[in-house]
């Protein structure tokens, strides 16, 4: 009885909370990597927004709701003042779909002059950006030769 119970559990807690990809409808495409981005945690359109900038950037990557190839997992870690200025930390889960197996994990801090919301915003989106540009890119070509 313990078994079956400590079963469901472990079953309702895999399931709960986790969304689902759908089938993938561009795996025919292998001159483009099409990738969802998956915010999580507060400031989710600004998360999203810096990981769309920074995708807008790679030439074979296309953003899609669902779908796609690989996963961006934006979370923001941290968001303080620090004298004048907002200091934020961005981390990306990059998951191959539809496995959802980790292909890596990329994380950067930055600062922004001021102390308020637009002063976060843009230090959210500007690293978010800059990461997918930079760290996450690699990881993406990576794929991107995996699929063809």
């Amino acid at each position: 009885m313990r078994i079956a119970f400590a079963l469901a559990c472990v079953i309702v807690a895999g399931c709960s909370g986790a969304h689902r990809h759908g089938e993938r409808r561009h795996a025919a495409d292998t001159h483009r990597l099409f990738v969802e981005v998956t915010p999580e945690g507060s400031r989710k359109s600004n998360l999203r927004s810096g990981a769309h900038g920074g995708l807008a950037k790679i030439p074979f990557a296309r953003s899609v709701d669902d779908g796609g190839d690989v996963e961006l997992q934006v979370e923001l870690a941290g968001l303080d003042v620090s004298g004048s200025e907002t200091v934020c930390n961005v981390k990306i889960l990059v998951f191959r779909l539809p496995q959802h197996d980790l292909l890596g994990i990329a994380d950067g801090a930055a600062r922004a002059r001021g102390t308020g919301r637009e002063a976060g915003n843009d230090c959210i989106e500007t690293l978010g950006a800059t990461l997918v540009r930079g760290k996450v890119r690699p990881l993406l070509e990576r794929q991107l030769h995996a699929k063809r």
